[in-house]
């Protein structure tokens, strides 16, 4: 089977291996369809998140066919349409038993993409309890956007608005900056959305949440949407997470931060500002307990229509147009924005069709 390989940063190739089967009573082994780029990927092969394994298969973000079982497994069968969960959890450490999953301390090993093989290839192994039967009107390019969906309500579950009527603002208009903005509208928020890229900009536009606006700046967002040039921050979500310095002095009282970007950025905040203006300033990644079951209810309801997100599909072998859309050029070894109108993009190691 092919898979894409990490070694170190900006070398990953496309190897043979061999195919996986299931070996164990509970293994299920997928036939991989979609598996979507995440910010995680970029950093990794950038070298700005050197975080995986060297040898490992990279991708997380998947859906396919089940194509083995074990012989202990009665909630899937061959031929059911799965959704993977990547996120594998002891359920022992005082993090699992805590309700902090996504900080498992035995997850070494385990972690699809990082420290486990991933996704991003023919086949995948896991165990039943992290795939999960899609229904016949929900697609596989729909499902891979579960994963994301899921890291996305784990962020949500933290912010606290004073109300409905918060001003909220959501920078960055990629995959989770729309994500964001379709579940804090559920939670009755009315977000803005900042893009400076306007390609991406004209792209997010038309798949955004009733009522919900994108503007290039925060200046245009403050007097297009709220009508006021001072408009004050209430709710703001970062998906570059170097936005906190510049943004922090303009937090309304009571107002909240929440950073979610893998990039390395050194902040100075005045710390009698974060007590005297009761603020908050907070961090968010991968799933928590429970919700990849809540983001697997979302997609396949229909209430957060995550298809129209996908601006790409490549087959698995054109790894590198993929990464390019997202302005990760490997042979070029530069990774910067791109003028390329993408969001979700999905490597296809199955060929472009369902």
């Amino acid at each position: 089977m092919k898979a894409l390989t990490y070694h170190s940063a900006w070398d990953i190739e496309l190897r043979d291996l061999p195919d996986l089967h299931a070996v164990g009573d509970d293994d299920v082994v997928v036939d991989i369809r979609f598996c979507g780029i995440c910010g995680t990927d970029l950093g990794i092969v950038s070298g700005g998140y050197p975080v995986a394994v060297g040898g490992v298969t990279l991708g997380h973000e998947a859906s396919g066919i089940v194509a083995e079982v074990g012989p202990a497994v009665t909630e899937v069968a061959v031929g059911d349409r799965v959704v993977i969960n990547p996120t594998p959890f002891c359920g022992r450490c005082r993090m699992c038993r805590t309700q902090r999953i996504n900080h498992c301390v035995n997850k070494h090993g385990t972690e699809s993409g990082v420290s486990y093989d991933g996704a991003f290839a023919d086949r995948y192994r896991t165990t039943s309890a992290y795939v999960h039967r899609l229904p016949d009107h929900v697609s596989l390019k729909a499902a891979a956007l579960v994963e994301p969906l899921s890291c996305v309500l784990a962020g949500v579950r933290k912010i606290q608005p004073p109300s409905s009527a918060a001003y909220t603002y959501v920078f960055g208009a990629g995959p989770l900056g729309l994500l964001y903005t379709w579940a804090l509208s559920l939670r009755g928020l009315t977000p803005v959305v900042v893009e400076h890229s306007p390609a991406r900009l004209a792209f997010a536009r038309d798949r955004l949440p009733e009522g919900v606006r994108a503007y290039a700046s925060l200046a245009e967002a403050r007097t297009g949407f709220f009508g006021d040039p001072a408009a004050p921050l209430d709710v703001v979500v970062d998906t570059t997470s170097v936005l906190l310095e510049e943004l922090f002095d303009q937090l309304a009282c009571g107002g909240t931060y929440l950073g979610i970007g893998l990039k390395r950025q050194v902040a100075a905040i005045d710390t009698m500002l974060l007590a005297d203006r009761s603020l908050s300033v907070i961090g968010s990644i991968d799933s928590l307990h429970g919700s990849f079951v809540e983001a697997f209810h979302l997609v396949t309801s229909g209430r957060i229509p995550t298809e129209r997100l996908v601006s790409h599909v490549v087959p698995l072998a054109d790894y590198r147009k993929g990464f390019a859309a997202l302005g990760c050029d490997v042979d070029a070894r530069r990774f910067g924005p791109t003028d390329e109108s993408s969001c979700k993009v999905l490597l296809a190691p199955g060929g472009l069709d369902e």
